[in-house]
């Protein structure tokens, strides 16, 4: 299995904590984080699209998007057989209609900065593998 982080913008200071993450998530499979240069919302997508392969699931962050907790995560996660991408958009969102076939995930109602958003998905994915590998980590 792979896990692949695609963040629009430059690297900041917290994905340093985006890493500690990652490095933990290679414990179970292999992961990495891909930058995307900001740009109209359209070439951004364009450029998105081009690192996800067509086996890839796709996970896109949306305000919108459905809210699971982290046991519901986890299942997700633990029935997906293919290529995980977890996309974050930059400033101005993700144009959706290039993402038709995307799973649009929500991590809370409130919006959030999509640099902490980058740190909450990189601990999340890493809570779920912890759950499905029925590890300590998350704590009921």
């Amino acid at each position: 299995m792979q896990v692949k982080f695609i963040f629009v913008g430059k690297k900041l200071k917290l994905d340093s904590f985006c890493e500690v993450y990652i490095k933990r998530i290679k414990a179970f499979c292999s992961a990495e984080m891909i930058y995307i240069k900001p740009s109209t919302l359209k070439l951004e997508a364009l450029f998105i699209q081009k690192k996800i392969k067509p086996d890839d699931f796709v996970f896109i962050l949306d305000e919108n998007g459905k809210q699971l907790n982290s046991y519901e995560f986890a299942n997700l996660i633990e029935t997906i057989n293919k290529p995980m991408v977890f996309v974050v958009g930059g400033a101005f969102g993700i144009d959706k209609k290039y993402f038709k076939d995307a799973f649009f995930l929500s991590l809370s109602k409130l919006t959030l900065p999509h640099q902490i958003a980058r740190l909450i998905v990189c601990e999340s994915v890493y809570r779920s593998f912890t759950i499905i590998k029925n590890l300590p980590y998350h704590k009921e």
